[in-house]
């Protein structure tokens, strides 16, 4: 099958989306992180709390077919769940290249198998008509299931970020989050075209 994509394009992303409670304890987070570091990227762009799944390129006439694809991975991935949500567990604070800082999925967890399994299945899916986003950090070969804290950090803004957690006593992360929903989204602006529950 024909890629789909040309040069003017558009990047996808489908994610993992919280409950509204988990939801709110990670924006928690993410704003005090804000304040320590100056870094406020994710509170004033308005990302919701999520884990990205699968990052693609598409062109603009391409969404009923991406809208459609979404669809019929959303379905396959309530079978593979039993049609219900799942307790993500974290296994603490990363960082990807100094300039993110996020919460990683448990890698010894039952949530974790769930999360490899979904990210496999979508790219089976998707790739035959997608292209992968630029940097194929999502690809399953490649990919660390992670729900970012902070994001496009200076050095300066690391290093807060990165002292203030190795230290902060008062500052207590979820040990898990209720997933609930999965989204299909435009990345540049941050657009949340669908959502469907679990």
């Amino acid at each position: 099958m024909q890629n789909i994509l040309t040069t003017k394009h558009s990047t996808y992303t489908v994610s993992l989306c919280f409950d509204g409670g988990a939801a709110q304890r990670l924006v928690d987070a993410q704003k005090r992180l804000a304040q320590i570091c100056g870094n406020n990227f994710l509170i004033e762009h308005s990302v919701p709390p999520h884990v990205t799944l699968g990052a693609f390129h598409a062109e603009p006439g391409a969404l009923p077919g991406l809208q459609k694809a979404f669809d019929g991975f959303a379905n396959e991935a309530r079978g593979v769940l039993g049609g219900r949500g799942f307790d993500l567990e974290f296994g603490g604070t990363d960082s990807f290249l100094d300039k993110v800082v996020f919460l990683a999925a448990k890698k010894d967890s039952p949530s974790f198998v769930s999360l490899k399994t979904l990210n496999e299945i979508l790219h089976q899916k998707f790739l035959p008509l997608f292209e992968a986003g630029s940097n194929k950090n999502y690809l399953p070969e490649r990919w660390l299931p992670h729900a970012a804290l902070a994001v496009k950090l200076r050095p300066g803004q690391f290093k807060k970020c990165a002292a203030f957690l190795g230290h902060a006593s008062d500052f207590v992360l979820p040990q898990s989050a209720r997933v609930a929903a999965l989204s299909l989204a435009l990345c540049k602006p941050y657009t949340e075209l669908c959502r469907t529950a679990f």
